[in-house]
């Protein structure tokens, strides 16, 4: 029950980062014709990253190749 509502959780996690980044994507490529809620979601995502130190996105960026690269290293 509990292994089951962690990988429910998860899938709404990504889910949700998915449909950022497609949205920042979408605004990129549209521009202004992209609608108020791809907008905003994309002004949102970029207000959000440059308010975080720029150490921060690196390391996040470092931290999450490491664990990709271990993971396919262990398999």
């Amino acid at each position: 029950m509990f292994d089951r509502v962690i990988k429910i959780g998860w899938l709404a996690i990504e889910s949700g980062l998915a449909l950022i980044a497609l949205c920042v994507i979408f605004n990129i490529i549209l521009g202004q014709d992209s609608g108020s809620f791809i907008s905003s979601v994309a002004e949102n995502a970029t207000k959000f990253i440059q308010s975080l130190p720029p150490g921060v996105t690196i390391g996040v960026a470092m931290v999450a190749l490491v664990y990709w690269f271990a993971g396919t290293r262990a398999r």
